[in-house]
């Protein structure tokens, strides 16, 4: 992955309009969880808080003492065809880093933006699947930032007010740089009003990426990101770092902790695009590894020993790799809801320096096994009772 122009056009990936509308009906009979206060976002969601899966960033997904010895929920079906992992949930303009945030009976769908007139595009709708116009999450970019270079946007909730995350371009710096925004909003869908400095931004290490909130099961909040090593050199491994947050989010308090790097052959020199969960009582990192625009782009797992790790991978295989429905999936989050944990995607590698078709949103379905998570059946799932 290159700093100055990461994540763009890359090959198309299909998918069928039925399983969309059965992924739909499930999503809005359950209420995909959202950030913020476990009990709150529960009444939102429609669910009682025992069925509350998840708190902040879909992190601290609930455990032994509520839904985490369950099956099917936490351990559904395997998938029996991994040439056919997942299903698109959007398509037409390019939309890699998807993120969906749910409230109010209302899906929020947020991704990077691409030849756009928007910086942080966010599409809402009350079924997921079919998606109005997108909005400008972020119409009035940071004064250091470059607009219209934004990526890997993570929205949470703290309190009364949602924040804002986003990676983006420094101006006026040479080589490149690129560092983490954060922006203020009381409504989730934005205007958010950014602040008027970074909030990471590690220029010895090549720029910082990548945010991700995770909450834990004691309700501290943490930032999850990369460090951008890759963007100065092709043989330097980069990093996830993990710190704690204040708690309205707009600070992080503490030091900055290093708690994975790459492992294992088929990352090479590159991890990135962090996800922390909490299932079943044990924490896991979902990443990206490999150069964002290769083939070899996938998706791996590693097990935790908690939020500061540290972290090392469950397989010496990705957990998704190049298939029939692409090549080089990637740049994914995690989120859960009465019907099962899933895993947004992007379901191609980008084609840069190459001009290419546009990529859509994937979905697929995740179990979490003895051996750690799976790739699942899409919909053989049951809601716990």
């Amino acid at each position: 992955m290159v700093s100055v122009s990461r994540r763009h056009p890359g090959a198309v990936a299909t998918g069928v309009a039925a399983i969309v509308t059965a992924l739909a009906l499930a999503l809005a009979l359950a209420g995909v969880v959202g950030l913020g206060d476990s009990s709150a976002r529960a009444q939102e969601a429609g669910v009682s808080p025992v069925l509350y899966l998840s708190t902040g960033a879909l992190g601290a997904a609930a455990g032994n003492d509520a839904l985490g010895l369950r099956t099917p929920y936490y351990e559904p079906p395997a998938l029996p065809d991994p040439d056919q992992p997942g299903f698109t949930i959007n398509s037409g303009a390019d939309q890699p880093d998807p993120f969906m945030y749910q409230v109010g009976g209302r899906y929020y769908l947020f991704t990077s933006q691409d030849r756009v007139p928007t910086n942080v595009p966010v599409r809402s709708g009350t079924v997921v699947g079919s998606w109005g116009t997108p909005t400008d999450a972020l119409p009035d970019p940071p004064v250091w930032a470059e607009p219209g270079v934004m990526w890997s946007p993570d929205v949470a909730r703290f309190g009364s007010h949602y924040i804002l995350y986003f990676s983006t371009m420094v101006r006026n710096v040479s080589p490149g740089l690129m560092c983490i925004g954060d922006a203020i909003s009381t409504a989730v869908g934005g205007p958010y009003i950014a602040s008027p400095v970074p909030f990471i931004c590690q220029q010895t290490l090549g720029g910082s990426i990548d945010p991700r909130v995770f909450v834990d099961s004691t309700g501290q909040s943490y930032m999850v990101w990369k460090s951008e090593q890759n963007a100065r050199s092709f043989t330097v491994d980069t990093q996830i770092w993990s710190q704690p947050l204040s708690a309205d989010g707009l600070h992080l308090v503490g030091q900055p902790t290093v708690i994975f790097g790459p492992d294992v052959p088929w990352q090479g020199h590159i991890v990135e695009a962090p996800q922390l969960v909490l299932a079943r009582g044990t924490y896991y990192l979902f990443y990206s590894g490999g150069w964002f625009n290769q083939p070899g782009y996938s998706i791996g797992v590693a097990r935790c020993a908690g939020p500061l790790g540290p972290c090392a991978d469950v397989s010496s295989s990705p957990l998704l790799g190049s298939n029939a429905q692409g090549q080089g999936p990637g740049e994914e989050s995690v989120f859960a809801n009465a019907a099962g944990v899933w895993l947004l995607y992007t379901p191609s590698r980008s084609t840069l320096p190459l001009p290419g078709p546009p990529r859509p949103v994937a979905m697929a379905h995740l179990g979490f096994g003895p051996a750690g998570p799976y790739l699942a059946v899409p919909f053989a799932v049951s809601a716990p009772t």
